[in-house]
């Protein structure tokens, strides 16, 4: 039995764990922590584990080399300073959702939620993607899993309601509005400002100065059966979500997708109810979009599964 340690490093969360690999990597401790405390990676894994020679980290930005930096938050990492600093002497870096992508393969049925059925297909493309701090995203073509960046393409629009919101977004940035602008935590939180200006829903404004006081995102989820503001602003998230994976899957015809993270498990309920019907909204490629199986991914430690495979050589 091998022993490796798996690091999940993105824009808001990082997590850390020992994995124990026979014929799949099985978690045996983790343990969590908020990106912005993370000054030093080296000391997290000597915190950790001291006597672990084998890893793999994802970390939330693309790869070039042996370093990276963070695409959302103000952290770097440098696996030769890594190296020296630690027993880790074999280490593999890779994007974040690279890791989500090597991870799927190891899912069970009771860590899904199907939306869409879809149908079996001999030769399979499969997509992993999900909102958090940014966009991620991954294909895996025959066990072969390529890294994107979706969160910085350009966003786009249908009508004119659309365009209100694009509007908006053109005041607050003074640039292209990219598709994380909108899909992403601070994407929930640009469309309920909006959406607090253009609407004529009453306003809780205890709640809205706790949305823009906390900037957290997890606040309107919370309040979301219970105000309507916040219960609009989800509806638009997820039509616009939904749409994204739609786009996705037919620039490169897809036969699986995995939606993954924090953001995508807190708006289950609305992805159960209005997914389907914008995700088949196609004047073109309605029943080619039906033939495409997505799955809800419920637990938060595929990353962590996929890093540990990696690190394992089982890929």
């Amino acid at each position: 039995m091998k022993q490796v340690l798996a690091l999940d490093i993105g824009g808001t969360n990082s997590r850390i764990a020992l994995i124990e690999v026979t014929n799949k990597p099985v978690i045996k401790q983790k343990k969590a922590f908020l990106t912005k405390d993370v000054k030093n990676i080296s000391s997290i894994i000597n915190k950790f584990n001291k006597n672990i020679d084998t890893g793999c980290i994802g970390f939330a930005g693309p790869i070039t080399g042996n370093k990276a930096k963070l695409t959302n938050a103000n952290l770097t990492i440098d696996i030769n300073k890594i190296k020296k600093q630690t027993k880790l002497k074999n280490i593999t870096l890779i994007n974040d959702f690279q890791a989500n992508g090597y991870g799927v393969q190891y899912l069970k049925s009771k860590d899904l939620f199907v939306l869409n059925k879809g149908n079996k297909s001999k030769n399979k493309v499969i997509m992993a993607t999900g909102p958090g701090t940014g966009l991620g995203k991954s294909i895996v073509i025959n066990n072969k899993v390529y890294p994107c960046e979706p969160g910085w393409t350009t966003f786009g629009i249908e009508d004119i309601e659309d365009y209100a919101l694009l509007d908006y977004l053109h005041g607050k940035y003074p640039r292209t509005v990219y598709c994380e602008d909108v899909l992403s935590g601070r994407g929930i939180i640009n469309i309920y400002n909006h959406l607090a200006i253009k609407s004529n829903l009453e306003m809780n404004m205890k709640i809205r100065k706790l949305v823009n006081k906390e900037n957290n995102p997890e606040i309107i989820t919370k309040y979301s059966s219970k105000n309507d503001l916040c219960d609009m602003t989800l509806k638009e998230f997820t039509k616009f979500y939904s749409r994204y994976i739609r786009d996705s899957c037919l620039h490169l015809l897809t036969n699986e997708v995995y939606l993954v993270g924090s953001i995508s498990n807190s708006i289950k309920p609305y992805l159960q109810k209005y997914f389907k019907k914008e995700f088949l909204k196609h004047a073109v490629y309605k029943d080619v979009l039906k033939s495409v199986k997505v799955n809800l991914v419920l637990t938060k430690d595929l990353g962590l599964i996929g890093t540990g495979a990696v690190a394992a050589k089982l890929t």
